[in-house]
């Protein structure tokens, strides 16, 4: 029996309808948008207090071909299963256009096209800004040469690692510096033929990453960072968004303040502002909410260390079996485990999982009772939208009400255990030990 089963899928859109001011609210909106809008209500709860915290194991097996692992694969609580259409969808029952999917069947105030693309301009600023889609590529460094090209879908790197050919020598976590510093304190790099110890990418070419020395040896460098994706395309079939499927309202309020801002007819700036402060502010919540609670090797507790505190304190980590046991967070989804494994090893996690998402009328809701009132406000404001106007401008003291919601229930958590704010801290650990944006509001 599911921990919470007072209230079902059906009697939560039917308590909607009558919040909307009829009993049969069909005549203005359908009884499957007002389920997706208690859905994405359901997930941006997740979002603001990472209130499903779930259990995962994922068995590694060595020898490996990978250095990284996802978090988000078959089976995991945070599997990634939505797609671009799932976007168009929302998108189009906000604009009051039929919710065909990746086609279009509505008015000339919009088109497939529009969606697509602000859904591909927007998903990739995402996938940079929050850390999303980590891969890491080995790239061969011809010797005596100090420079490697990237490929284009590379939106960011975070890590060099230069590894040898065998018998060449040890591997080496290089430091991140620039040109400058290369002149500093390796003055001759230009006509040094050594092992590397620092990488830039400021000072270089775009998609070309430089390091400090003409490398002697064959070797690798093994380039770690966030990957765009391929620009969505409706007529090929659904693609995936690569990023936490909780997180997909960020996308769709983006995407939506680029399309009603157009100069058309479909032209809304009062809520095109408003879907931008949505999306930026999600923007932020991506970047420091935590994915990742506590783990386990093999059922002992460790540390969860993100990349560049890893690499800082437990130096070389991937190559000495001394190395601390931890488990290493490289993004949203993606970890790595020290040292690496060389035995059958089961990396355990809570992690905050998926909101769990009710497929029919007679699935329960999994939340307590008073979290219902403040799912049910945020349901009815995303359903206001669509009306704009006045409608629309009161609706959103119903989304504060929610977030006042959700900020209490943190403010209960976090009073809840004697290291709360570690086990969900306040500011994400990788931003901590090496700041991205240096900016801040």
């Amino acid at each position: 029996m599911p921990p919470f089963n007072w209230i079902t899928f059906g009697e939560a859109k039917r308590e909607l309808g009558v919040s909307l001011g009829s009993v049969d609210p069909n005549f203005f909106w359908e009884d499957a948008e007002l389920g997706q809008y208690i859905i994405e209500s359901l997930r941006v709860w997740n979002c603001l207090t990472a209130y499903w915290a779930t259990p995962f194991t994922v068995n590694l097996n060595p020898p490996f071909t990978q250095n990284w692992f996802p978090a988000n694969a078959a089976g995991s609580p945070r599997r990634q299963t939505l797609t671009d259409t799932d976007v168009y969808t929302l998108i189009e029952y906000h604009l009051q256009e039929p919710a065909t999917g990746a086609t279009w069947t509505g008015t000339d105030q919009f088109s497939i096209d529009d969606l697509k693309l602000a859904c591909s301009r927007k998903r990739n600023e995402i996938l940079q800004q929050a850390a999303c889609n980590m891969v890491e590529t080995a790239i061969n460094i011809t010797p005596l040469t100090s420079t490697i090209q990237i490929a284009d879908l590379y939106l960011d790197v975070r890590r060099c690692r230069w590894v040898p050919a065998p018998n060449q020598g040890a591997p080496v976590t290089l430091q991140r510096g620039d040109s400058r510093t290369f002149q500093y304190f390796t003055p001759n790099y230009r006509q040094t033929n050594d092992n590397p110890l620092r990488w830039d990418v400021i000072g270089s070419p775009p998609l070309n990453i430089t390091v400090d020395t003409l490398v002697n040896v064959p070797s690798q460098i093994q380039v770690f960072g966030m990957q765009g994706g391929a620009d969505f395309d409706p007529g090929t079939g659904p693609l995936p968004l690569l990023i936490p499927d909780d997180w997909m309202w960020v996308l769709k309020f983006g995407a939506l303040s680029d399309i009603i801002s157009k100069e058309q007819e479909g032209r809304d700036i009062q809520r095109a502002d408003y879907c931008m402060q949505r999306y930026e502010e999600g923007l932020k919540l991506m970047q420091h909410m935590p994915w990742l609670l506590q783990g386990f090797l093999n059922n002992v507790a460790v540390d969860t260390q993100p990349l560049a505190g890893a690499d800082r304190f437990n130096y070389e980590w991937q190559s000495r079996s001394g190395a601390f046991p931890e488990i290493v967070v490289g993004g949203i989804d993606t970890f790595a485990v020290s040292p690496v494994p060389t035995l059958n090893t089961a990396v355990g996690m809570i992690v905050v999982g998926n909101a769990p998402i009710p497929t029919s009328d007679t699935d329960e809701i999994q939340v307590p009772r008073d979290v219902m009132t403040y799912i049910l406000d945020e349901a009815q404001h995303l359903a206001l939208f669509k009306m704009g106007g006045a409608e629309f401008q009161e609706s959103i003291a119903l989304h504060r009400s929610f977030v006042s919601g959700a900020m209490k229930q943190n403010a209960r958590l976090g009073e809840s255990g004697i290291l709360a704010s570690t086990i969900r801290p306040p500011v994400d650990r990788q931003e901590q030990a090496q700041s991205r944006y240096a900016m801040k509001e």
